[in-house]
C-alpha cells in the first residue's frame, strides 16, 4: 500500500477501537511518523516504510476502570479479526495484528493510556513527515515538550 493508504489504514484501526469504547474517551492524535524498513543483519533497505501514529487518551482512566477498558479493547480487536499478542498484565499492555499487517498496541505508562498503530507501505524514499498529518496540538509540559497527561475527568472512566 502507498503512504496515504497506510495513514488511512492506521487511522481506521484507531477510530474503530475508540468507537467500540463506551462511554467514549476523549483523545489527541500524535503526528504520523515514518521510518525506513530494512534488513537489520545486512543493513540494507527493503523498499518499505513503516507508517505509524500514537493516539493519547485525554480522559483520566482510574485503576478501578482500567481492567474494564482492557477487556473492551481486547474483545473488539478479537471480533475485528486481530491476532492478540505481547500481553504484559502488569503495565497492562498488549497488541493486535490484523491480517493485512496493521498492528495496534494498547499501553499504560504511569496511568497514561495510549495506543500505537503502524503498518508497512511502499517507500517513496527517506522517512519523512506527511503534510496535513501533524496530529493535534498538545499543551506544553513544564519541560517544554508536549503534555500528554490526561486532562478530562469523566463520571464513568475516572471513578
Amino acid at each position: 500500500m502507498h503512504v496515504n493508504q497506510a495513514v488511512k489504514r492506521i487511522d481506521s484501526a484507531l477510530d474503530g477501537t475508540f468507537a467500540a469504547i463506551h462511554p467514549q474517551l476523549k483523545w489527541r492524535d500524535g503526528p504520523v511518523r515514518t521510518s525506513k524498513g530494512g534488513n537489520s543483519f545486512t543493513n540494507t533497505e527493503n523498499g518499505e516504510l513503516t507508517v505509524g501514529r500514537s493516539r493519547y487518551v485525554r480522559t483520566e482512566v482510574s485503576k478501578a476502570k482500567l481492567k474494564k477498558l482492557v477487556a473492551v479493547v481486547e474483545r473488539y480487536w478479537r471480533k475485528a479479526g486481530y491476532k492478540i499478542g505481547d500481553p504484559i498484565p502488569e503495565e497492562p499492555s498488549f497488541s493486535g495484528t490484523a491480517s493485512d499487517g496493521c498492528a495496534i498496541t494498547f499501553h499504560v505508562n504511569d496511568g497514561d493510556v495510549y495506543f500505537d498503530a503502524a503498518v508497512s507501505a511502499i517507500s517513496p524514499g527517506e522517512g519523512f513527515e506527511i503534510d496535513g498529518q501533524e496530529g493535534d496540538k498538545f499543551p506544553k509540559a513544564p519541560n517544554g515538550g508536549p503534555d500528554r497527561t490526561p486532562d478530562v475527568r469523566d463520571p464513568y472512566w475516572s471513578k
